[in-house]
């Protein structure tokens, strides 16, 4: 199907039928990503219910950690006592996306901060590293951006984090992204530091108005997080639309597919 877009006073076309997915496929029975050595997503039969045991029909139930084993969207109710609903803040199908590489630096090569100490060699993003790739792709005006992390090997979908030591941003880099954009994905499994003494500094200057990595946030923010997603290397950097797929659920996140489409 082609399908007519506008956006920023210019016409776009897309082909569904030519899109990538960026999702880390959830194999229940094999290898997951796993974040902070969480058990394992697991599945089961409901009872004795399966083909395998003589039953009518397949009718499994499942256990999932959705922020440590595999690709989720989350929003603003990932630091809020009160429930929420990731899915509540999805309010285009299709979203303009700058998809961008960067390769992270060690800390000491940057002048940029952090809410906690942080080592010399620890790698991060820093504000410098997104900003000169986005400017490239501004007058694009894009809703969403999507940050490919290097290296990128295919083996990075399965990895054990405590393992990897994953990089993350700096606090001047998600301040940048903040005002720039409503939706961000990564390759990561978090955009905060591993430890940050339960701060979540990153995520909090992502979802608030004032970039404090220590303040409250804004409860009514419709930005989200995408994390854990994979873009394979023949993937090119630049302007796509975006169609993030996520169950209905009421919560904070959700298990996702983002869906990238080049225009023509």
């Amino acid at each position: 199907m082609i399908i007519n877009l506008e956006h920023n006073g210019k016409n776009y076309k897309i082909d569904t039928t030519m899109y990538r997915d960026l999702s880390i496929p959830y194999d229940f029975n094999g290898n997951q990503p796993n974040f902070f050595n969480v058990e394992k997503g697991k599945v089961k039969p409901y009872e004795s219910n399966s083909i395998s045991k003589n039953g009518g029909c397949n009718v499994t139930e499942i256990s999932m950690n959705i922020h440590c084993t595999g690709t989720h969207t989350e929003c603003v109710g990932h630091l809020l006592k009160e429930p929420s609903s990731v899915s509540k803040c999805m309010r285009e199908l299709y979203l303009p996306t700058v998809l961008i590489t960067i390769k992270p630096i060690n800390f000491v090569k940057c002048s940029d901060t952090y809410h906690v100490d942080v080592n010399d060699d620890e790698k991060v993003i820093s504000i410098d590293l997104i900003k000169e790739q986005y400017e490239k792709h501004i007058e694009n005006r894009p809703l969403s951006i999507i940050i490919r992390t290097l290296p990128n090997p295919e083996e990075k979908q399965f990895y054990s984090f405590p393992e990897k030591y994953p990089p993350f941003f700096t606090n001047d880099a998600l301040k940048f992204l903040s005002n720039s954009v409503e939706h961000l994905v990564v390759d990561i499994p978090s955009i905060d530091r591993m430890e940050d003494d339960g701060i979540l500094g990153n995520h909090r200057i992502f979802w608030s108005n004032n970039g404090n990595p220590r303040d409250s946030v804004q409860t009514n923010s419709k930005k989200t997080i995408t994390e854990l997603a994979y873009v394979p290397n023949d993937v090119q950097d630049g302007f796509y639309f975006m169609n993030i797929q996520m169950p209905n659920f009421k919560l904070d996140a959700a298990p996702s597919r983002p869906i990238i489409m080049k225009t023509f």
